[in-house]
Order: structure tokens, then C-alpha cells, then sequence
């Protein structure tokens, strides 16, 4: 029915890893602030998926890579800098998804009765303050990394992000009778 390329999937995933890392570290700020459980754990939870998005991100770029070098007007180095871009703010969305897991996970077996989802939820169970902490650090890491990789992106099909851009001059306008 659409036709999707890989182009047109990794186009439509790009975006998860830049909002959602800048969603997840203002809804753990918030939480902080707050001093809510449940939303440090929902904070925690956006980054998990964050980190997933990031991942399905980068994976569904090789197949863009080999579409887009082979358009006229694409620069070979702006993809490789791009997708080298994309290397690091994955490998910083995935490793911020794995603390905000264990995190998910410690809160999850902190001692104070039964262990089941009802009385995780119904308690509140208060992550660790480290891992909070780390969590707030990576993620303002993360939203640099993937900001790189957003704009490397863009300069691919975009000239005009790039500061300093002079837009082409306007072609003259044919009179009309």
C-alpha cells in the first residue's frame, strides 16, 4: 500500500531517539523535582524505549546509507559523518536504556513484601537515587549525541540548517501578458 524503503522507515524512526531523549531527561527532572516515584519509574521506562528507538534507528540506516549514497547531489561524507554520528548517540541511548533497566530492576526488588507487579505499582517502590542521578547525567550526554547525529542527518538533504547559508537567488519572474 505505502511502498516503504528502508529510506522512508529509517526517516520515519529518527526522530524517537532526539524527542524522546529530551522528553525522558525533562520527565525525570520533573519527577525529581516532584519527588514522585511513579514518575521517576516512568521516566525510567522513556529512556528504556528511548534506547530502543535509538537502536531500530541506527539499524534501519545501513539500508538508507545504500539508498541515499546513490543519489545525485548526495555527498558520500556527509552520510559517512552522519552515520558515524549515529554510531555514538546509539551507543550512549543504549547504555542510558540499560541503566534506566537496572534501575527499573532494583526498584523492582527492593525489599518491603511481595514482589509482583500490583504491589510495585501500589507502593511505589523509589528507584535508587544513583541511578537517578546517573540516569540525568547520560541522558543530558545523550540529547548532545543525538542532537549531532539529528543535524548531520539534516545536512544530507538540507543545506539550509547549516549556518551561514545564502539561499540561491530568486530566478527572475517572467512577465505575464
Amino acid at each position: 500500500m505505502f511502498g516503504i524503503t528502508p529510506v522512508h522507515l529509517h526517516l520515519l524512526l529518527n526522530h524517537l531517539p532526539v524527542v524522546g531523549s529530551i522528553a525522558s531527561v525533562m520527565l525525570l527532572l520533573y519527577a525529581m523535582a516532584r519527588k514522585n516515584a511513579e514518575l521517576k519509574r516512568a521516566a525510567l521506562i522513556a529512556f528504556v524505549l528511548t534506547g530502543l528507538a535509538a537502536y531500530a534507528t541506527d539499524y534501519t540506516g545501513d539500508g538508507a546509507e545504500h539508498v541515499a549514497k546513490n543519489i545525485p547531489g548526495v555527498e558520500r561524507q556527509k552520510i559517512s559523518d552522519h552515520a558515524d554520528a549515529g554510531d555514538t548517540a546509539m551507543d550512549v541511548s543504549l547504555v542510558l536504556g540499560a541503566i534506566a533497566l537496572l534501575g527499573l530492576i532494583l526498584a523492582w526488588r527492593k525489599p518491603g513484601g511481595e514482589q509482583t507487579i500490583g504491589d510495585y505499582v501500589q507502593h511505589h517502590k523509589e528507584p535508587h537515587k544513583w541511578i537517578m542521578i546517573a540516569c540525568l547525567v547520560i541522558g543530558l550526554v545523550d540529547i548532545y549525541f543525538v542532537s549531532i547525529a539529528a543535524y548531520k542527518g539534516g545536512l544530507i538533504r538540507h543545506p539550509e540548517i547549516q549556518s551561514g547559508y545564502q539561499p540561491p537567488a530568486a530566478a527572475p519572474a517572467t512577465p505575464q501578458p
